[in-house]
């Protein structure tokens, strides 16, 4: 990843020279607005100490927009009266509306941080515990992101990179597969349609039976057309010590963000968790049977917090019901 940005025609290498010299669009925030809301914004992002340009970037665009958010909803920009919880949430819920599930989940994440970070007395939650011992949830990619790694899996260098990479993106994105578990996939064995429905594509493994996000589906479904025999990710040597880390290390992803398997996954888990299944269910399908996975994948679900919807929906009440 590269560890330096250019922000405001100026290259940066450390977080506070992002800070210094970032402006948003205009378009957006204008100038006059800017000025107002620049010290609180610079003073919160400084306090969740990124590390990286990268991150500091994706902070003070993210904290931005909702500090002009809440100017004109008239809410002070004392950090502790600001970055209180129900305001955040307020203003997820409003990006909810035309984001995909993963951007929301990323801007919260950064919200949430932040929030924590900047104030005192704000009742903000505890951080979401480890996933497994000291590891803790990777974080999902955002809809920009997905859009970069599908680029890069149609752009490789010959058809058998192209292979693995878009069968890595099928698996993981679109059915949250474990790393062993997208090496033993085979479309003979394990792809089908269910036998309710054609149009519910699923994936049948030794423990749970996963179905697989329909975006993503006639995807899959190509592949398999493609590849009918052995394993679909290709051959590979299931002996070695890291088999599927052979595979992906001759893949050529975006130099702007980093390749995880884990945050294919954590993508997954963020958008089946949206599209409303059960906990039991959930953990039916994605093989988790831990809670701390529920709990730090809770982190970047978005909330249905507009009108209170998520209270008519618990009472029984259907999803907004009056």
């Amino acid at each position: 990843m590269p560890k330096h940005r250019v922000v405001g025609g100026v290259i940066v290498t450390t977080p506070a020279a992002v800070f210094d010299n970032y402006t948003p669009a205009k378009h957006l925030i204008d100038d006059h607005e800017w000025v107002t809301i620049r010290p609180t914004a610079i003073r919160a992002c400084t306090a969740a100490d990124y590390a990286t340009p990268a991150s500091a970037l994706q902070c003070i665009s993210t904290v931005t927009h909702y500090l002009a958010w809440a100017h004109r909803q008239g809410l002070s920009l004392d950090l502790e009266a600001v970055f209180h919880p129900d305001h955040v949430e307020r203003f997820v819920a409003i990006l909810s509306r035309d984001r995909a599930p993963e951007t929301v989940g990323t801007r919260r994440g950064y919200l949430r941080r932040v929030g924590r970070a900047c104030t005192k007395k704000a009742p903000w939650p505890a951080p979401a515990r480890p996933y497994a011992a000291n590891i803790t949830l990777q974080p999902p990619y955002n809809s920009d992101e997905v859009k970069a790694l599908w680029d890069a899996a149609r752009a490789q260098y010959n058809e058998r990179r192209t292979r693995v990479a878009q069968t890595l993106l099928c698996l993981g994105l679109g059915a949250g597969l474990k790393p062993g578990e997208m090496l033993q996939v085979t479309a003979a064995h394990h792809v089908g349609h269910h036998p309710q429905g054609e149009r519910l594509v699923v994936i049948l493994l030794e423990d749970r039976v996963v179905p697989v996000l329909t975006e993503y589906a006639p995807l899959l479904v190509d592949l398999c057309h493609r590849y009918p025999d052995g394993p679909l990710i290709g051959r590979h040597n299931p002996a070695s010590k890291d088999p599927l880390g052979v595979l992906r290390a001759h893949v050529e992803w975006p130099s702007s963000l980093e390749f995880k398997p884990a945050r294919l996954r954590t993508t997954w888990m963020v958008s089946v968790l949206t599209n409303g299944v059960r906990v039991s269910e959930f953990q039916r399908i994605s093989g988790t049977a831990s809670a701390k996975a529920l709990e730090a994948a809770a982190a970047f679900v978005p909330e249905r917090l507009e009108g209170e919807e998520y209270l008519f929906t618990a009472a029984g009440l259907g999803s907004g019901a009056r």
